[in-house]
């Protein structure tokens, strides 16, 4: 190889790292993808079985593997975008603030990650897990917010992307919002059902988008 061709050494880690960095970005993409399928087709399989799934029947085992299938993918999707974030967090500035979102967005991976495995062994009950995903989930998208503003403003990734990545942890973290506030109405009443419709409107889009997100993340790194 010519001295012309020749990749300083200096080079050689952050190009192996954002490889790596893309792979397990194209991963937790596909991951979270597969997983959304099979959340959608649980709550196709709980239509079909009027709102109440029977055991023993092929339609309440279809239901249950669904939803099991989709606990462990999700959890494997979390457990891949750790190493994502970490490569993420090497490209931003030092702060005290970038230190303390970066930790949240890895403790909420890190919680996600293993809720679904627990919930599908029977270790931990449903309302606990289901709480632990939502506020999850919430600071997740928080991290995706934060982190994807100051990427922006560093230059570190392509604007576009950055802006995408902003506009999915807003819009997912304000559909949270605003279902919680439709929690302190009275209960299936005419103003909390508008509430809860207009916080599904917001926040569905945005939420099942961020696989996509990762998706485009591991194509730019796997180009830088």
């Amino acid at each position: 190889m010519s001295a012309r061709m020749r990749i300083p050494a200096s080079r050689v880690g952050p190009i192996s790292n954002d490889r790596m960095a893309a792979r397990f970005a194209y991963a937790a993409g596909a991951t979270g993808i597969l997983a959304n399928l099979c959340l959608v087709a649980l709550y196709v399989l709980l239509g079909h079985q009027g709102g109440s799934p029977e055991g023993g029947t092929l339609l309440g085992s279809a239901f249950h593997v669904a939803g099991s299938a989709s606990d462990l993918l999700g959890s494997l999707a979390a457990a891949l975008m750790i190493p994502v974030a970490l490569a993420l967090g090497g490209r931003l500035t030092r702060r005290r603030a970038v230190r303390f979102t970066q930790a949240a967005g890895l403790t909420a991976m890190l919680f996600l990650s293993v809720g679904g495995p627990l919930l599908v062994l029977g270790l931990l009950p449903f309302e606990v897990s289901t709480l632990n995903a939502v506020g999850s989930y919430m600071v997740l998208c928080l991290w995706l917010f934060l982190t994807n503003r100051w990427l922006l403003r560093s230059g570190a990734i392509r604007p576009r992307l950055a802006r995408f990545g902003e506009l999915v942890g807003a819009g997912a973290l304000a559909g949270y919002v605003v279902v919680g506030l439709g929690l302190l109405l009275p209960w299936m009443s005419w103003p909390q059902l508008v509430v809860f419709g207009v916080g599904v409107l917001i926040g569905l889009p945005a939420w099942l988008c961020i696989p996509a997100w990762f998706l485009f993340l591991g194509r730019h790194l796997g180009r830088s």
